[in-house]
């Protein structure tokens, strides 16, 4: 039928478009399904298929070409020397930061104790009546503590 058909073109055509009428079209079958299958079940039985399933990293490679090679020792680079002494140096000296700032505290601290026992001293000697342990903290945890803490100063 379809040479038939074929045919009646390429007698009804002008002759500049017979030769294009001569050319077959080409058919394109599909190979039966059965077909597909069976080249599929020869690579699933295949130790490489499998193989190919698992991640390269969690792969475990038997053959010495795929052996990890280790990578050569690289040279020593000279800004290493100088990157280690600058972290060094930051590092004491944002250590110096925080003992001077501890330092500073302490001192206020002490400079405070100080003024307290001068105005007490003072109180005394003017011959005023001065509850001197409630002014110095005695019986509270807190302030013995700070003045105990206090004691050992030179």
């Amino acid at each position: 039928m379809f040479e038939r058909m074929l045919t009646r073109r390429l007698l009804l055509a002008p002759p500049a478009l017979r030769g294009s009428f001569l050319i077959r079209p080409t058919l394109h079958i599909r190979p039966l399904a059965y077909m597909q299958y069976s080249s599929g079940l020869q690579s699933v039985t295949q130790p490489s298929f499998w193989a190919s399933l698992v991640p390269k990293p969690l792969r475990r490679t038997s053959s010495p070409s795929n052996k990890v090679k280790k990578p050569k020792s690289k040279e020593w680079n000279p800004a290493t020397f100088y990157i280690i002494i600058f972290l060094l140096i930051g590092s004491m000296s944002i250590q110096m930061i925080a003992l001077r700032n501890s330092f500073a505290a302490f001192s206020r601290r002490a400079d405070a104790k100080i003024d307290l026992l001068r105005e007490i001293i003072e109180r005394v000697q003017k011959g005023e009546e001065v509850d001197i342990e409630g002014l110095l903290g005695t019986g509270d945890p807190e302030k013995e503590k700070e003045w105990e803490e206090g004691s050992f100063i030179m």
